[in-house]
């Protein structure tokens, strides 16, 4: 489903959404087209080259006049809602902000497509963390069960997606996507805050351990290239009304992630447990089902490797 209308991506400037506005250029989409919001306007390193500086919006998504007022602005056809707030530990401390954001941003977004753009197709982010807890892989079909208030707040959003495609018969794909990780990536994630600390404290000597919560659990990891491929793909045949897992489809330990990450080092480090790290709540083992969209054509492509050195290379160069 290609559009020769406006494509809006809500959050674009943040770590997806750049990501997400390169593989649109990459595959000949005219930045012309592109508008993305963000929540302040500021100078963009990535996105400043690719998109006319007309085409950032500032917008508070919480507030409904706002979002009305975008979508007659520019009336988009295809709508990405990556916006959220999106870190499941600070959820914790801040259990009734994330819920506020996130539901609101969702509402409201629906609620402006409803209204004036009916006829356009939306993609709805979900989370991979909205799953409860299976030794096995997680099919979309596997019970919901969230074990903290992001992973609420995205359920909550997701059957928001849901209930305004089954009442109002709009054209929504909803995705739940796994763990990705890349460039970009702000701290506060578990790989960007494992490479940041390597890179910007025990290589400049600062340093001479790395201080670790519950690394024995496993997480499925997906290089972010490899996802906004697939959200491109999902925006081209994704079927409305349904849900696509976004992973990998393999789990890996953060032990086997640290052990690679050592090797990708310049200097030696020491791995030093550290129990006021470990997450309340945290799931042992979380793997992606992927046949579903792997039946439309997409897979993941690039090796781990290939992305945690990509990762080192990024975070020596901040």
């Amino acid at each position: 489903m290609k559009t020769n209308g406006n494509i809006l991506i809500t959050g674009g400037t943040g770590f997806v959404g750049t990501h997400l506005v390169q593989e649109l250029i990459a595959n000949n989409t005219p930045a012309e087209l592109i508008h993305v919001t963000t929540l302040k306007i500021e100078p963009q390193v990535i996105l400043d080259q690719l998109i006319p500086q007309t085409n950032f919006h500032e917008a508070n998504l919480t507030k409904p006049n706002l979002v009305m007022e975008l979508f007659e602005l520019l009336k988009p056809e295809h709508i990405y809602n990556l916006a959220s707030f999106s870190s499941p530990g600070l959820s914790l401390e801040k259990k009734s902000l994330v819920l506020d954001i996130n539901t609101k941003i969702q509402l409201n977004v629906l609620e402006a497509m409803l209204n004036i753009t009916p006829n356009a197709k939306l993609l709805s982010i979900g989370s991979g963390t909205e799953y409860a807890p299976s030794p096995s892989p997680l099919t979309e079909t596997s019970p919901l069960g969230p074990r903290n208030p992001y992973a609420v707040s995205k359920v909550t959003q997701d059957m928001l997606a849901s209930a305004y495609y089954a009442s109002h018969n709009l054209n929504i794909v909803r995705t739940r996507s796994f763990n990705h990780i890349g460039e970009y990536q702000p701290k506060g994630f578990v790989i960007p805050d494992f490479v940041s600390q390597i890179t910007q404290e025990i290589e400049k000597g600062l340093k001479k351990e790395l201080r670790v919560g519950n690394i024995d659990v496993s997480r499925d990891f997906t290089d972010v290239k490899d996802v906004v491929k697939a959200y491109a793909l999902l925006m081209e045949k994704g079927e409305a009304g349904e849900v696509y897992n976004i992973g990998s489809g393999r789990d890996v330990t953060l032990r086997e992630i640290l052990e690679k990450l050592q090797q990708l080092a310049n200097k030696e480090f020491k791995i030093v447990a550290d129990e006021s790290k470990n997450r309340t709540g945290e799931t042992d083992r979380v793997t992606a089902d992927i046949a579903k969209i792997e039946s439309l054509g997409w897979e993941p492509t690039i090796p781990l490797d290939t992305t945690l050195a990509r990762i080192v290379q990024w975070w020596r160069e901040q």
